[in-house]
């Protein structure tokens, strides 16, 4: 059976990514995943018992639309409840790899990456977005593992602001309501529901996530705990603002490009302002980060594991049908097996320097 997703969000989507026969699909469950947001629908379909995670589920996926970051989560959600998926990037893409191959990338953290002496307040503005199924924490876990205190956060907070400006002015007013929010509730890091602010605000927080990382506070989108977590760590670690990224197209040979629509401007070496992705509305960044050596980090939303490889930015690209921020690094083969089998989750940080052994070493 076939089963399509897409997201009101991505009117630009119309085609399958490519075509496989009918006698695959009659003796398959195979989900074509169309565009980013459309998560929560595959749990939809669990529901309505149109799939059943005891048997294997083919995702197809294309490296637009952000087909690719939804397909990851949903396949970190199946793997988490002990299911078996296969994501397709071509038609030929039906041999279930050995995911034992990548298990040394992802190891139990040091007590040095996750412990801090003091406790840190991280605020969460608004629940995590719906399509995050696969990165809910325990925050009894936080506190205990990290002594972190997540603190929640009425999204009216920052919603009261009501309709902004839809340029500049605007997304400058929703930083100036984080930072008092930051204030206001004593924090060291900050995540944000980002996407209801299209409706609330008619704008982004691109601008604010770009400036609080800047000024040395670990701010995150989707209000995606994991991520905030992950964000701590680097910067615990290195000091080192982080890029938080959609792997949105994956090679083979160890290629990947992350894609976002907003990252620190320290990190950038040249930049411009454009309209946000998937809503067409606001103000995003479409950043460039020199060439050179960085560092994939992860953690897992259980704090268990993680991953921390050395890479390098080879180039950065700008096409429409991608979060504004594109940038390709080159990897190793079972980097990119580890992305495509068993992933911590979608969203991954980059941060300059190559920094894994800190992650390893005490």
């Amino acid at each position: 059976m076939l089963h399509t997703l897409c997201s009101h969000l991505h009117t630009e989507v119309s085609d399958m990514p490519f075509k496989v026969s009918d006698q695959f699909i009659e003796e398959n469950q195979v989900v074509a995943v169309l565009s980013g947001g459309t998560e929560a629908k595959f749990i939809d379909l669990i529901r309505e018992k149109k799939i059943d995670l005891k048997r294997p589920v083919y995702l197809m996926v294309s490296g637009f639309s952000n087909s690719l970051p939804a397909a990851l989560e949903i396949l970190s959600f199946i793997r988490q409840r002990n299911g078996i998926a296969k994501i397709m990037q071509h038609p030929s893409d039906t041999v279930f790899p050995d995911v034992s191959d990548t298990a040394s990338l992802t190891r139990t953290p040091l007590e040095k990456v996750l412990h801090n002496d003091k406790i840190m307040r991280l605020g969460v503005v608004g629940k995590p977005s719906d399509w995050l199924i696969a990165s809910q924490v325990e925050y009894s876990a936080v506190l205990a593992k990290m002594n972190c205190q997540l603190i929640d956060i009425p999204f009216e907070e920052l919603s009261s602001l009501g309709e902004v400006d839809p340029g500049m002015k605007g997304a400058e007013a929703i930083y100036l309501r984080l930072k008092e929010i930051v204030t206001k509730y004593h924090l060291d890091g900050i995540t944000v529901r980002c996407f209801d602010l299209f409706t609330t605000c008619k704008n982004t927080g691109c601008i604010a996530v770009s400036k609080l990382q800047d000024e040395g506070i670990p701010c995150g989108c989707e209000s995606d705990i994991p991520v905030l977590l992950t964000l701590m760590a680097c910067k615990k670690l290195t000091g080192e603002p982080g890029f938080m990224g959609n792997p949105a197209r994956i090679t083979p040979d160890g290629q990947i490009l992350l894609a976002k629509c907003t990252i620190a401007l320290s990190m950038t070496e040249k930049h411009e302002y454009t309209k946000h992705f998937e809503s067409g509305i606001g103000v995003a960044i479409h950043g460039e980060v020199p060439a050179g050596d960085y560092t994939l980090v992860k953690l897992s939303q259980d704090l268990k594991q993680l991953l921390a490889v050395n890479v390098q930015v080879t180039r950065c690209q700008y096409e429409q049908n991608l979060c504004r921020t594109q940038i390709w690094i080159q990897s190793t083969p079972i980097v990119s097996q580890y992305l495509l089998t068993a992933p911590l989750s979608n969203h991954h940080i980059l941060i300059k320097g190559h920094h894994a052994a800190k992650f390893w070493r005490p």
